[in-house]
């Protein structure tokens, strides 16, 4: 059971009589991450040899239309490229979702089949997973002693210390109460190791006030529970400023088809005091990741290559020019003028505080990877991660026409 105290804004969790379903999970079906039959990433050899991705892809590449520019018919080499892949201990078949770090030598990558990989400035390792079986969906945290996993849509993990190298995971309770009615989990965001946010998916519960929408679950400093925070629509990302300073993207498609792209700003006196505001997003469709490089500069992007901006006080998104229609499922910067998004069939795009330009990987013959994650330590040291790959930019931001590797 989930304390929660009532407050305004919030609503306190009663004894939990009866819940409406779970709104369905369709919609991160093709991040491919429901799959939980992939092998221990600890017990498979590298996806890629070592160094370039040049070389011949062998008779067991996979096919792909020779015409299109989803299909890498001849590889470049990494000195030609803004991207290279690194090695890593990952089955080509799994899927890595997330990634982030708390230093040049310190970096997780997570994603199906219960991989957990961390970089250790060398190489890639796989290391102890809460669940073998699950797909870790999401990594986020503070730095090594206050690191988040969300797990197989329901399951949320912390660790506050590394052992031999590994973070020690600790199940948070079910958010929502019961196994069978736990919140559905996509988003995970905090100002600090005592303020953390996480979203999802509806889900209703029976509480004293009667039958109330749920869609963020918040913990603050001290706090030993989570506090529900009612709202409706299934939560996609969040980011902010702040902890009294957050954006959040929510698909409201459920209730309102025309909201799917519905994006709102929460301010108040207190991190589980907030009040939203719904803000324009100019999108009719749906935005599937938000970062900011502080409160006057912040960036969603989601599909069809919808980009857009906001600065604190605008009273809408800023519709963005964007040089794909593929759909971009994550973005970082390490500042205003240097911010990346990746996405769909390989696209890896960069803002140079101007415009925003492909950037070419040197990925291997084949079909070109779904990429899921981005984040880095500083211009010089950024990682993206996605289908059986994971890449590494070093500073070099050139790009060319071809986003994401030769055709």
């Amino acid at each position: 059971m989930i304390g929660v105290a009532s407050k305004p804004g919030r609503i306190a969790l009663g004894a939990l009589a009866f819940a409406l379903p779970l709104s369905s999970f369709a919609a991160c079906a093709d991040t491919k991450a429901g799959n939980t039959d992939e092998e221990d990433p600890s017990k498979v050899v590298d996806a890629r040899d070592a160094g370039d991705a040049s070389g011949d892809a062998g008779p067991d590449a996979p096919s792909c239309d020779a015409a299109s520019s989803d299909c890498v018919t001849d590889a470049i080499s990494c000195d030609d490229a803004a991207w290279c892949p690194v090695p890593s201990p990952l089955a080509p078949t799994s899927v890595l979702t997330s990634v982030w770090g708390w230093g040049k030598d310190d970096v997780l990558a997570v994603g199906s089949g219960g991989a957990v990989l961390r970089w250790d400035g060398a190489k890639w390792s796989a290391v102890k997973a809460p669940d073998a079986k699950l797909t870790f969906t999401r990594v986020w945290g503070t730095g090594a002693n206050d690191i988040w996993l969300i797990a197989g849509t329901d399951a949320l993990y912390h660790s506050t210390r590394l052992a031999g190298g590994a973070p020690e995971w600790r199940a948070e309770p079910n958010l929502g109460g019961e196994p069978y009615n736990a919140a559905t989990l996509f988003a995970v965001w905090g100002s600090g190791a005592g303020d953390v946010r996480v979203g999802g998916a509806r889900l209703q519960l029976d509480t004293r006030e009667g039958f109330v929408d749920f869609n963020q679950f918040v913990r603050v400093a001290g706090a030993t529970t989570w506090e529900g925070v009612a709202g409706s629509g299934t939560v996609r990302g969040i980011w902010g400023a702040s902890a009294t300073d957050v954006w959040m993207l929510v698909d409201n498609s459920a209730t309102n088809p025309w909201e799917k792209g519905t994006t709102l700003h929460g301010t108040g006196p207190s991190a589980e005091a907030l009040r939203w505001t719904a803000i324009d997003s100019r999108s009719a469709v749906g935005l599937d990741a938000i970062w900011g490089s502080g409160a006057n500069d912040v960036w969603a992007v989601g599909e069809l290559g919808t980009i857009r901006r906001v600065g604190a006080g605008d009273a809408r998104w800023e519709i963005v020019a964007s040089p794909t229609t593929a759909r971009l499922r994550s973005v970082w910067g390490s500042g205003p003028k240097d911010v990346w998004a990746v996405g769909q069939a390989g696209t890896i795009l960069h803002y140079d505080g101007a415009s925003w330009t492909p950037s070419v990987a040197a990925f291997p013959v084949g079909p070109k990877p779904e990429l899921y994650g981005v984040w880095g330590t500083g211009p010089d040291d950024v990682w993206i991660v996605g289908d059986g790959i994971v890449l590494h930019s070093t500073g070099d931001h050139s790009g060319g026409e071809d986003a994401g590797g030769g055709s």
